[in-house]
Order: structure tokens, then C-alpha cells, then sequence
């Protein structure tokens, strides 16, 4: 072989690399995005399971107060000023505990 050829070998092994890099970088893109989405789906199915068991279990204690104060709207009262507090306590804090931790778990998925 002549030292044109080699080159042109050499040239189209770089050529055929590049693109198998390309092609790597892109099915672990799209891995990347399936696992993620797959992961979002997945909690947001929890959360609604949970955010229905929450609902029903809210109702059944607030039926409850009823034995205690004789009327529902105390016992929906008591319960609604429990959930705004909660409410309170979360949107002070949802930088510390919600946004920063969501931001890690993002990061961590992303990087691995």
C-alpha cells in the first residue's frame, strides 16, 4: 500500500469512528430521555393514587369531627386549616426541601 492509501484508509476509519461515535452519543440521549420520562410517568401515577388515598382518608376524618362537634363544617374546617397550613409551611420552605432535592435527583438522572 501506498502512503495515499493509508491515509485514505485512515481518513475513512475516522470518518466510520466519528459516526459511530454520533450514533452512540445519540441512542444514550435517547435512553436518557426514556428513562427519564418513564420515571416522571411513574410518579405522577403514584401521586395520584396517593393524592386519591389522601382525598378519600381527608373526607373520613372530617366526617369524623362530626361525632365530636356535632356538624361537618367543623370537622371540613378543621381539616382545610390543617391542609393551608401545610400549604404555608411547604411554599416557605419549597426551595430547601422541594426544589433543591428535585434539581439533585434531575442531575444525578442526567449524569449517570
Amino acid at each position: 500500500m501506498t502512503i495515499i492509501g493509508n491515509i485514505h484508509k485512515i481518513i475513512d476509519q475516522s470518518k466510520e469512528y466519528v459516526s459511530t461515535k454520533i450514533e452512540l452519543a445519540r441512542l444514550k440521549a435517547v435512553d436518557k430521555a426514556a428513562d427519564t420520562i418513564s420515571d416522571a410517568i411513574v410518579t405522577i401515577i403514584v401521586m395520584m393514587v396517593a393524592l386519591l388515598s389522601l382525598i378519600f382518608f381527608s373526607i373520613a376524618i372530617a366526617m369524623m369531627f362530626r361525632k365530636i362537634f356535632g356538624t361537618y363544617e367543623y370537622g371540613f374546617f378543621i381539616v382545610g386549616g390543617f391542609y393551608a397550613i401545610v400549604f404555608m409551611v411547604l411554599f416557605i420552605q419549597r426551595k430547601k426541601w422541594l426544589k433543591k432535592p428535585i434539581a439533585n435527583i434531575l442531575i444525578e438522572k442526567i449524569l449517570e
